[in-house]
């Protein structure tokens, strides 16, 4: 974008809170799911769909589809963008493509939004990857944040952020929807990067900078899901890096495929994965929820806060079970 960016400020108790437009302000911080109340997640393994293609439909059908899309709404697809590095790095193109038809085919208008590592131009690593050729085929707009305007989007409970306050770009507050398309990796500094970390590319660059700071940089990533909430998230966990990341790391094939509302929920499923993998020490040690950023979404209501409150959908009885046993 050409233009100046500034910042806006959203002041008071009324923030945004992304997916269906609905206002924290208004009817409180997101709810943990309660034991009567269930994050569903479904699960399927590509490696049996005779396309890729097939196998995104099906996972995110399983999921409940994309009927929150009303005629005209503009839906924001977020892919994982850290870098210029290939799938599983960052989003794969053909992912994105195939949810970008699907937002058409439900009457949306897709369009592709990110800001990489600050130190990199958003528009060459959109570029290098193939997105902005997704965005010609598919006729929707690319969208480099770098020189976007900034909201100040305010929360209670943003407590390791200065004055509760986490400013994201303007076109991010302005969608109607947000799509999370993700990877399942490790992360050097943050332990893992996939529904939750995977919202700090809408975090203004001077505000993303300070919170890699030493201090509470998990925490801070929990607590960007108090006002950016997917209305749907796709974690592409065909292969994932069981060490190392987030750019670069040790590759491994998990053959799995998971779409769900919850990031804590979808952030669960891929941490097992990774265990099944046999992923690092810090991954592989207690509790998965015990982990600072899982600890710290659900201490503020992001999501499941135990694996009894996850509904696994479609995976066949023996693979949920293996699963099960990594998500104590």
């Amino acid at each position: 974008m050409g233009a100046t960016r500034r910042q806006v400020v959203l002041g008071g108790a009324s923030v945004l809170a992304l997916g269906g437009c609905r206002t924290a302000g208004a009817s409180g911080p997101p709810r943990a799911a309660g034991p009567s109340d269930p994050s569903p997640v479904a699960v399927l393994p590509p490696s049996t769909f005779p396309s890729l293609d097939q196998a995104v439909r099906a996972v995110v059908a399983l999921a409940g589809g994309l009927s929150f899309i009303q005629p005209g709404q503009r839906v924001l697809l977020k892919p994982a963008l850290n870098s210029s590095r290939p799938y599983p790095a960052t989003a794969d193109p053909e992912v994105v493509l195939i949810v970008a038809r699907l937002v058409q085919e439900a009457g949306g208008e897709p369009f592709i939004a990110d800001r990489t590592m600050f130190r990199n131009s958003t528009a060459s690593v959109f570029h290098a990857l193939g997105l902005d050729d997704v965005a010609a085929e598919a006729r929707i707009e690319c969208l480099a944040l770098d020189e976007a305007e900034v909201v100040s989007l305010a929360h209670p409970l943003a407590a390791h952020w200065a004055d509760q306050r986490i400013r994201i770009y303007r076109p991010v507050a302005d969608a109607d929807h947000v799509i999370n398309l993700c990877t399942p990796r490790t992360h050097r500094l943050g332990d893992f990067t996939m529904a939750m970390k995977n919202n700090v590319g809408v975090v203004d660059g001077g505000a993303r900078l300070r919170m890699h700071l030493p201090f509470s940089l998990r925490e801070r990533v929990a607590e960007i899901s108090l006002v950016v909430r997917p209305s749907l998230i796709v974690m592409d966990g065909r292969q994932g890096f069981t060490n190392g990341g987030p750019d670069q790391g040790d590759l491994a094939t998990l053959d799995f495929l998971a779409a769900g509302r919850d990031p804590l929920a979808l952030d669960a499923v891929g941490l097992g994965f990774l265990r099944l993998a046999g992923t690092n020490a810090t991954l592989s040690r207690g509790s998965i929820w015990a982990l600072p950023m899982m600890q710290r979404a659900a201490e503020i209501g992001v999501g499941a806060t135990s694996a009894q409150q996850l509904s696994l959908l479609g995976m066949q009885p023996a693979a949920e079970a293996r699963l099960r046993a990594q998500l104590a």
